[in-house]
């Protein structure tokens, strides 16, 4: 028994070495450095909690943090709403569902500047694609800069990451149908249970640990999105898409504020836990 124990940690060791050396070594480090004034060059001077106190003195942190609430709520609940529709609704195996499967799921595969460059074109104010259309059918009104608008910036950038997003919410909507017993869906109907009733009332509290991993994985990923804001709108205009990962990114590479970008980093990987051990709880529970 002993043997075979200590067996199991020597299999183990490799991984946990990697593991403490790249993730919880940096983790904990970002937390020290939090504590310091530091520039990226000169010595680390201790400062305590002024970092933090600065930080939660300054209105852009928490017009990022209302940004990431936003961006939270409505890409997680669109994506898994709108992957949800698109799994059952294509839940057949035919040779055209396949098509249109792979067509959405094509956006997660490609990459950030992809993106930038598609969307930079499609949202231009002169001669974007979505103005055109707009002044083409008489509601040139509507025109707008998606991107230069402080009242539009931030929902612009959540229509693109949910356009970006929903094929991975799809494909996993999908394995988890597949997986679904047929015998309730047809006890439903014989009970008398339209479509509607079906899928409200049996098919999606089913997938309840789908839901679970998905919104964990949707806020997780809300919480770090930096590239695509950083691309097309460089969190302005006037921080109105501010998001936490610009906001420290700007600290640390445009103020040199290390210790301050360690200190953002600290509240990010603090909301981070918390959301998890807050669904892994809720999950646990029900």
């Amino acid at each position: 028994m002993d043997k075979n124990r200590y067996s199991a940690y020597i299999f183990i060791a490799p991984i946990f070495a990697f593991f403490s050396f790249f993730i919880l070594y940096p983790l904990f480090d970002t937390v020290r450095l939090s504590f310091f004034e530091w520039n990226g060059f000169s010595d680390a001077v201790y400062t305590g909690l002024d970092n933090y106190k600065k930080m939660f003195s300054d209105p852009v942190f928490y017009t990022a943090v209302k940004n990431y609430l936003i961006f939270a709520v409505l890409v997680v609940s669109i994506q898994m709403l709108t992957g949800f529709g698109l799994a059952y609704l294509m839940r057949r195996n035919t040779r055209l569902f396949k098509v249109y499967k792979t067509v959405i799921f094509t956006p997660i595969v490609l990459t950030s500047v992809v993106v930038y460059y598609t969307f930079s074109r499609i949202l231009a104010f002169d001669d974007g694609a979505i103005n055109t259309f707009l002044r083409g059918v008489g509601l040139g009104a509507l025109a707008s800069q998606w991107t230069g608008d402080p009242n539009l910036a931030i929902f612009t950038m959540i229509g693109v990451t949910i356009w970006s997003g929903t094929g991975f919410s799809m494909a996993v909507y999908s394995s988890a149908l597949t997986a679904l017993p047929a015998d309730y869906l047809e006890a439903a109907h014989i009970d008398g249970a339209n479509k509607f009733q079906a899928v409200t009332r049996i098919v999606w509290p089913m997938l309840r640990d789908t839901h679970y991993s998905l919104t964990i994985i949707g806020a997780i990923s809300a919480l770090k999105i930096f590239d695509i804001v950083f691309l097309l709108t460089g969190g302005g205009p006037f921080h109105s898409s501010e998001v936490l990962s610009t906001y420290m990114y700007f600290k640390v590479f445009k103020e040199n504020e290390d210790g301050f970008g360690a200190a953002v980093s600290t509240i990010m990987i603090l909301i981070a836990l918390s959301i998890t051990v807050f669904q892994l709880r809720l999950s646990r529970k029900e």
